[in-house]
C-alpha cells in the first residue's frame, strides 16, 4: 500500500503575478496513483511542509525530490 504524504504544487512557467517555483497549491497523494498536476506546474514531495501556498520552490537549489 502506497503512503500518502503532502506535495507541493508549484509553478514551473511564470504568470502575470507570480514567478516560476511560486507554490499555488498543497495536495495530499501517494505519488504513485494517476495524477497530473495542472499544466505550468510541477510537485516536490513536502513531507515536513516547508513549502506552504504562497511560499516558492527553487528547484535548482534544493535537494528536495
Amino acid at each position: 500500500m502506497a503512503t500518502v504524504e503532502t506535495y507541493a504544487v508549484y509553478l514551473t512557467t511564470a504568470t502575470g503575478t507570480n514567478s516560476v517555483g511560486y507554490v499555488v497549491d498543497n495536495v495530499l497523494w501517494d505519488g504513485a496513483s494517476a495524477w497530473t498536476p495542472p499544466e505550468g506546474t510541477a510537485v516536490v514531495a513536502d513531507p515536513d511542509r516547508k513549502y506552504p501556498i504562497g511560499s516558492t520552490y527553487d528547484p535548482a537549489t534544493s535537494t528536495t525530490t
